[in-house]
């Protein structure tokens, strides 16, 4: 059997299993084609005209791979006591088996993983100076698996004992998780999942699992859980019915949502320019709906979000080639603190950084976040970056009168006020500095892009593509500070001038 039969044969099968479970339908317009040649692996194709809205198929939440429907608490209930991402990482790997429910859609998930957490150590040298480094985590990773993971696998050799239950494994269901599953509201959680009065049920989003803010923790199998977090979205209804997404400030969604992974929706390729359809959910089931006209032989996309390539090479190793308007560099706030740090005792700037947490919170800043993330649409240096350096920057006197002053004195400066001489020559020391940490310059990445075709070296084509875009958006960058209309050129007194003692302030 020739490996492009097995992979029809096994396509052909999933498609025979997700009719057969009860409940499931799938529309006679659309079919589950081989796209490999595209780069694409599979994804679903109009065989006939779609209209806005159409039903493209419905998935019942009951065939869904998640923690609730495995059942596998009854004989691991330690499940239940671990971060709902970790539960779903065993869960997966415990239903990895020739008797699953799910064998067929098993056999149809990805085997082998172009993200980094896969690369050799020499390709990942390529991303020097990207923060897709500092947010793989794969040490944490496995220490997750080896002080967590492991101790239950083998208290359970009854459940873990005849499957694959390695560390490759668990790398391979979290990259899975990471990139094919859904976040979706939990049964009973809220009062938008009741029947309305008519007896209509109201549909919802389904936002996709992949999100924009990191948590504290560097493991990417973990963290990736928190990013959702830190980004669900709340959902609101408009005038005529349509429930529309829109950011949520704080919430406690790690319990109104549970992660799953949804067999036919997850073979949907994500484009967020080529978007024409959409999961909602209802009481009982998933439905994915066109949301815009597809006409036929045309693929049906999904979206991952306005992601910047880093985050898309990061969480599904692919970048969009050429098309970089959602991208950003992130530059490490510890970077921009050690640059003025010379400037301030230990005593000092401990003060500060106190001063700073304290705005965050009560204002709701984000002047000490981990990374300042500038763009590539504005290339500007935010205002939250530049009141951090303009308050390290502060002498002691004028400090404790901005102090004494409180957060209020912290909102009223305006970016005007915050651009001077001092802060254009400290800004382009920290760009330079940011610069350096990537191995190669601009000119040089450009003619790498040239000779290197995806087809001759996927990862290193990769890499050059994030870093270059980083780098020419520092570039930027710097060419907008050096460009600054500074009305009063003279130094700021308030400034400190000169690094400070020991023991001093």
């Amino acid at each position: 059997m020739t490996v492009d039969m097995e992979f029809d044969i096994q396509s052909d099968a999933f498609m025979d299993w997700l009719r057969a479970q009860s409940g499931v339908r799938i529309a006679s317009k659309i079919n589950l084609r081989d796209l490999r040649a595209r780069q694409q692996g599979r994804g679903v194709i109009a065989s006939a005209n779609i209209n806005e809205g159409e039903l493209l198929f419905s998935i019942p939440r009951s065939v869904t791979l998640s923690i609730e429907n495995s059942g596998i608490t009854e004989k691991v209930p330690e499940i239940l006591e671990l971060d709902h991402w970790i539960g779903m990482i065993v869960t997966m790997m415990a239903e990895n088996k020739p008797d699953s429910r799910w064998k067929s859609y098993f056999d149809v998930l990805p085997k082998n993983f172009t993200t980094p957490m896969f690369w050799p150590k020499s390709d990942l040298e390529e991303l020097s100076g990207t923060t897709v480094l500092t947010q793989l985590g794969k040490d944490d990773a496995e220490a997750t698996y080896r002080d967590v993971v492991l101790p239950i696998v083998k208290k359970h050799p009854d459940v873990f004992g005849k499957i694959d239950h390695s560390i490759d494994a668990y790398h391979r269901m979290g990259s899975l998780i990471l990139s094919y599953s859904f976040d979706i509201e939990r049964e009973g959680q809220s009062d938008e999942n009741e029947w309305d009065g008519d007896g209509n049920e109201e549909e919802k989003l389904v936002d996709e699992l992949p999100a924009v803010e990191e948590s504290d923790s560097d493991d990417e199998e973990v963290s990736a859980a928190a990013e959702n977090e830190d980004e669900n979205d709340i959902l609101n209804e408009n005038d005529e019915g349509v429930i529309e997404v829109e950011e949520e400030e704080d919430n406690d969604d790690d319990q109104k949502f549970l992660k799953a992974m949804v067999p036919l929706a997850d073979m949907l390729n994500g484009d967020s320019d080529l978007c024409n359809a959409k999961l909602f959910y209802s009481k009982e089931n998933l439905e994915m709906r066109a949301t815009t006209f597809i006409p036929e032989g045309s693929q049906v996309y999904n979206t991952y979000g306005d992601l910047p390539n880093a985050d898309l090479l990061r969480r599904y190793g692919y970048v969009r080639y050429g098309k970089t308007k959602n991208d950003v560099v992130e530059v490490e706030t510890q970077l921009v603190i050690d640059s003025t740090a010379h400037r301030l005792s230990e005593t000092h700037l401990k003060k500060r950084i106190d001063f700073m947490i304290e705005v965050d919170q009560e204002e709701d800043e984000e002047l000490l976040d981990d990374y300042i993330q500038i763009s590539i649409s504005s290339s500007a240096i935010p205002t939250s970056a530049l009141l951090l350096t303009y308050i390290l920057m502060l002498n002691p006197t004028a400090f404790r009168s901005l102090r004494k002053q409180g957060h209020d004195a912290v909102q009223s400066i305006t970016r005007k006020e915050l651009k001077s001489e001092e802060q254009r020559e400290l800004w382009t020391a920290i760009i330079k500095k940011k610069l350096a940490q990537y191995k190669t310059d601009i000119v040089t990445d450009e003619n790498l892009i040239l000779e290197t075709p995806p087809d001759v070296n996927l990862n290193l084509r990769n890499a050059i593509e994030v870093r270059l875009s980083e780098k020419r958006i520092l570039e930027a960058a710097m060419n907008k500070v050096r460009g600054w209309k500074i009305k009063d050129k003279k130094r700021r007194k308030e400034f400190s001038t000169r690094p400070s003692k020991r023991g001093k302030n």
